[in-house]
């Protein structure tokens, strides 16, 4: 940890811990009445549902499920959470759902039924081995095949008269086995999802409650993996009673799918088939004190308790507006706080801090490292910047214009070459900004240089 003046600085953003059982509690981002809307609809419907909540990475999807499995808690509806990612070492998915399942039954299930939670391990058991045993037998595609209904029989019959053709005498006698044993497969799969369907009703809740499962991390899983749970979920494991929450970045999670059976497959509508209800979490982007990036840099602000000898009020105002121009998930607002926690930390009172070219500097660490390597080296100008960041066109006929405006002179004070500013016209502002620096012995080009050597002294992971 690193000091300044006496005071301990928080160089890495404290994670926000949500014990079990807490619900929005610490909901800085006013997200509890989406999550309140989100219980609703799951504590109403007994139907087999499968909802997905999408959210970009970084944008605090794990930490609203956390908040909302405690909301669930307080409401007596029966629940639990799978982190996908945690588990994608696993061979087969169903492993790890049912092992959660009934591991969580385990412990709330209603004593008088417990040979019903027997009944449902054993089942289990019995599903898990034979999806085992076609995996071993041809490879993970043939799990897949274990999971057919009776109007696929006949083109069944038609694969494995190619497969005899084209691949082994083994897979060729896989699939004849197949149809024949059809038909106890069908009636173990079916006894076991009645079975799962019955299990909300055994568990120590008020009644009528569904058990909703939360399937976490889904996109940052490998890509077999990812797409096999949610197939598995669909084919397997939902039925009424019991509802299913897919946590993912539902762009990434597209892209596995295409990764597993290829680029020209539509995965959006792939994805469809197996998902009910779309959700999305929620990002507010309105005006500044319903806006979740205002919010957030403020609480990032206090979190990080630097020492900034009464720069706090000109930090928030240069990085809110641009936090919002480019859209900056949670995540890389946070790795912003970091770098400014690095510069605040590592300099004392009677150092040079321009907030607007730090600010500046820190976020174009984060959205454009190749560009902040670029303004390190001297090897781009004031026009390449403000193009490639879209930032030309901001003018003071809005407040969060304004303050971008006012940020970017002082930028174009510290880029424009010797030649560009000498031509400037009497009366443009930047002439004066020199004003404020003469103490420091500075000179105007070396403002941007200083500022990024020393946010690139360390780099946030």
């Amino acid at each position: 940890m690193l000091y300044a003046k006496g005071t301990n600085v928080r160089i890495v953003t404290p994670p926000l811990i949500v014990e079990e059982g807490d619900s929005f509690t610490k909901d800085a981002l006013d997200r509890k009445g989406y999550g309140e809307a989100l219980r609703n609809l799951v504590a109403s419907s007994s139907d087999a549902l499968v909802i997905s909540l999408d959210g970009k990475w970084g944008e605090g999807k794990t930490t609203f499920v956390k908040m909302w499995q405690g909301l669930l808690s307080e409401s007596n509806i029966p629940n639990l959470y799978i982190d996908a990612f945690a588990n994608d070492y696993v061979d087969d998915a169903f492993i790890t759902v049912a092992s959660a399942i009934t591991n969580y039954a385990e412990n709330n299930i209603i004593k008088d039924h417990r040979e019903k939670l027997a009944e449902l391990k054993e089942k289990s058991k019995r599903v898990g081995g034979q999806l085992l045993s076609w995996s071993a037998r041809i490879g993970v595609k043939a799990a897949t095949l274990g999971i057919i209904k009776d109007s696929d029989i006949e083109e069944l019959k038609d694969i494995k008269g190619d497969l005899s053709k084209t691949a082994s005498d083994l897979v060729g006698g896989f699939v004849e086995e197949r149809i024949a044993a059809h038909s106890n497969d069908v009636a173990l799969i079916k006894s076991f999802r009645g079975l799962l369907s019955e299990l909300p009703s055994k568990l120590q809740n008020e009644g009528g409650k569904p058990l909703v499962i939360i399937i976490d991390e889904l996109d940052r899983c490998k890509p077999t993996f990812a797409v096999e749970i949610v197939e598995k979920i669909k084919h397997l494991f939902s039925v009424e009673n019991v509802v299913f929450l897919l946590v993912m970045n539902k762009a990434q999670l597209e892209e596995s799918i295409k990764c597993v059976y290829g680029q020209n497959i539509d995965a959006h509508t792939y994805l469809q088939k197996f998902v009910n209800i779309e959700a999305k979490l929620p990002k507010h982007t309105g005006e500044r004190y319903t806006n979740d990036l205002s919010k957030y840099t403020n609480r990032l602000l206090q979190l990080h308790e630097m020492q900034t000898w009464g720069d706090d009020r000109n930090i928030v105002d240069c990085t809110e507006p641009l936090a919002n121009h480019f859209n900056l998930s949670l995540r890389q607002l946070e790795k912003v706080f970091t770098n400014l926690a690095l510069f605040y930390g590592a300099s004392t009172e009677n150092h040079l801090r321009l907030v607007p070219i730090v600010v500046f500097l820190a976020i174009v660490k984060v959205v454009d490292p190749s560009l902040f390597d670029d303004l390190l080296h001297g090897r781009t100008s004031y026009t390449d910047v403000i193009g490639k960041l879209k930032l030309q066109n901001f003018n003071e006929e809005s407040s969060s214009n304004r303050k971008i405006y006012w940020l970017m002179q002082w930028v174009r004070y510290g880029l424009l070459s010797e030649k560009e500013f000498a031509e400037l016209p009497e009366e443009d502002e930047i002439k004066k900004f020199g004003q404020s620096l003469w103490k420091y012995s500075v000179s105007r080009e070396r403002l941007i240089p200083i500022f990024s050597q020393q946010l690139s002294m360390f780099v946030v992971r």
